[in-house]
């Protein structure tokens, strides 16, 4: 072989071994994309970018929503009670169902989440995620009942939460390291404070400083640096008092002392990031002192009746941590989490019947010893199911040197309800290799597993006489399902037949819902055949003035109202669009909105519907580990002893 043909070889395959290296450095999938550690405002937890974030990037994995209902109302004998107080601090680390889609579960919706989700905080001029209700409004199950998974059936039924898919999303360009800070609202976030900048001065005050620097650029040289100077100061003053008004002060704030320094702002990234250096963390220190948030990943579990597992995103050593679980402390946890139903005796008293659990209940950590119960907020940690002795990691303490845990397992049981999750950290620790795909299993004890074998074995009996009517998941399954031809939704007829549509038999159990935002300044009138005229409006997926935070599109629960389906054209190719009727409940005539596109429409369990209601469905909490608990925390050991000698 020719000196020119070896070395062309040699070249070759030196290239090849490099492009499989960058390859593989380059897989986001091998990169951590959001890391939990302390925040930058003060000792809480926070959320940081692993890499950099354009607008409108999902951020981390998607996640589930725990859904629990009315629990201030089961608890209305606490209010003005200490324990009424510690009630509102687990509460006060959830979010509202109005947030994650659940708002129709019943009359109070509260939502348990884990994640980036859980432990971002806020910043009133930072903002630069949001929860994307579309994700969980639009979800789809097609994934789980193309599983075998039968809801009418299944003795998981109810056991596990049907709402998926919790999106957080880039609503800015997010810096690798940059803490993440999440829209809580104007009210926690103190939007209207004219002594703080807040998002929109931030925003405003970048696009006249870019505006700014192209002016002195240009005539500097010409009115000189004196008249510059004066300029400037004319702009920070005059100019902003008449523009800004009230947030004057604000936006004046963010200026710098001269013109010079205009481009430095920009250059840093804008005002934002300018004034709040700190926000950002050096990615190095992230991947040796905080917690990997995208480790796992969801799918449908391969243990049946399960629902959903968590998989690992990637390869994952023995005694590396899978997940970091933050808990949440709720004091007499089993008894706040109580629902019981009223009945009426003969003389119309008042009488307590069936009492069953919350879902959320089947979710929280239990020590037999104690009186609390522990939500653990990881990231996908709700999904990880119960593998006995097939588990492949287990609970640790955390050992971050952020997270004052020792602190915390020296408190008394009463008063772990106000210490932070950031100090009260366990560790999912992998105890042997776990591949990219293998799903992650932790043992819920033997307790659980004996509770759900009895469980599982008198299912059939408990049902047999049951009537369960298909539900929502179900419904949208045939209008919405992955991979199947799509059907429209039917046309609603008052005169038809009862019992005519296949669908009737569940209007018990779901309703219709669109999601309706509608061009008020594009209206048509619609002759009836009484003579008078209906208003319709066409349907716009966002406003004209679409907001930066996209908190205004039409794919919103705030959005969703009943409705019902007068006409339908296209076809599945070109997408269905319907002419709808929906209930406003407000005074004036009914309105119609039109070319309502098909994504727009779903089924949704009615309140108290969904079958996580359902009252023979399983619930049992996950054990606590004995060897982990401290013993601070175990108020209920003497009577357990005295159990156990009995």
């Amino acid at each position: 072989m020719k000196r020119s043909s070896i070395f062309a070889v040699v070249l070759f395959a030196t290239a090849a071994v490099a492009l499989a290296s960058a390859k593989k450095q380059d897989d986001p999938s091998d990169e951590c994309g959001v890391y939990l550690a302390e925040s930058t405002t003060w000792h809480m937890l926070g959320s940081f970018a692993g890499r950099n974030y354009q607008r409108d990037d999902i951020i981390g994995s998607t996640d589930a929503i725990v859904q629990f209902t009315d629990i201030r109302g089961h608890n209305s004998h606490l209010a003005g009670e200490d324990d009424g107080v510690r009630l509102e601090q687990f509460l006060a680390t959830c979010w509202s169902g109005d947030a994650t889609g659940g708002m129709n579960e019943g009359d109070e919706v509260i939502s348990a989440v884990g994640g980036p989700c859980f432990s971002s905080t806020g910043h009133v001029g930072m903002i630069n995620a949001v929860i994307y209700q579309p994700s969980t409004l639009l979800r789809t199950d097609s994934d789980l009942l193309s599983s075998g998974y039968d809801e009418m059936t299944s003795p998981g039924r109810g056991a596990f939460t049907t709402y998926h898919n919790l999106t957080l999303l880039a609503v800015d360009k997010i810096p690798a390291g940059m803490e993440l800070f999440l829209d809580f609202g104007a009210e926690y976030n103190k939007y209207d404070d004219p002594t703080k900048p807040n998002i929109d001065d931030y925003r405003k005050m970048d696009e006249a400083m870019e505006k700014m620097v192209g002016f002195f650029n240009k005539h500097v040289e010409k009115i000189g640096e004196k008249a510059a100077n004066e300029v400037f100061e004319f702009m920070k003053k005059d100019v902003l008092e008449l523009t800004a008004e009230k947030r004057a002060p604000a936006a004046r704030s963010l200026l710098p002392e001269t013109y010079h320094g205009l481009q430095e702002i920009i250059d840093k990234g804008g005002s934002a990031l300018f004034s709040n250096p700190e926000v950002v963390k050096d990615i190095d220190w992230l991947k040796m002192n905080a917690y990997c948030q995208d480790n796992l990943v969801a799918g449908v579990s391969k243990i049946q009746h399960a629902g959903r597992g968590a998989f690992a995103a990637r390869d994952m050593r023995k005694g590396e941590v899978v997940s970091a679980m933050p808990l949440v402390a709720l004091n007499k946890g089993k008894s706040a989490l109580t629902m019981a139903e009223w009945d009426e005796a003969d003389d119309d008293t008042p009488v307590e019947g069936t009492k069953t659990y919350q879902l959320l209940y089947n979710y929280m950590l239990e020590h037999p010893q104690s009186s609390a119960l522990f939500f653990p907020a990881g990231a996908l940690t709700p999904y990880i199911n119960h593998g006995g002795k097939k588990a492949n990691v287990k609970m640790m303490w955390s050992t971050k040197d952020w997270s004052n845990v020792k602190a915390a397992q020296e408190m008394s049981v009463e008063d772990i309800s106000g210490v932070g999750p950031i100090d009260m950290i366990l560790e999912l620790v992998a105890t042997r290799p776990i591949q990219k795909g293998e799903e992650v299993l932790l043992n819920y004890g033997d307790d659980w597993d004996n509770a759900w074998k009895e469980h599982s074995s008198k299912w059939k009996d408990a049902i047999k006489d049951a009537k369960f009517l298909k539900s929502a998941m179900v419904l949208n399954e045939v209008h919405h399902g992955v991979g199947k031809p799509i059907q429209p939704f039917p046309i609603d007829d008052k005169e038809e037949e009862e019992g005519a549509d296949a669908e009737d038999d569940s209007n018990e159990v779901a309703e219709l819902k669109c999601h309706l935002l509608y061009d008020e300044d594009k209206i048509e009138r619609r002759r009836n055949q009484d003579g008078t005229r209906t208003k319709v409006y066409p349907w716009i997926p966002a406003p004209a003035d679409e907001s930066r935070l996209k908190t205004d599109i039409a794919i919103r629960g705030v959005n969703r109202v009943s409705c019902d389906i007068l006409e339908v054209s296209g076809d599945e190719r070109s997408d269905y669009k319907y002419v709808v009727k929906p209930y406003l409940y407000t005074e004036g005539p009914p309105i119609l909105v039109k070319d309502v596109p098909h994504h727009a429409i779903r089924y949704v369990d009615k309140p108290y519907k969904n079958a996580q209601h359902e009252v023979r469905a399983f619930r049992h909490t996950i054990e606590f580990p004995d060897e982990i608990f401290p013993e601070a925390w175990r108020d209920l050991k003497e009577s357990h002893d005295a159990k156990d000698e009995l």
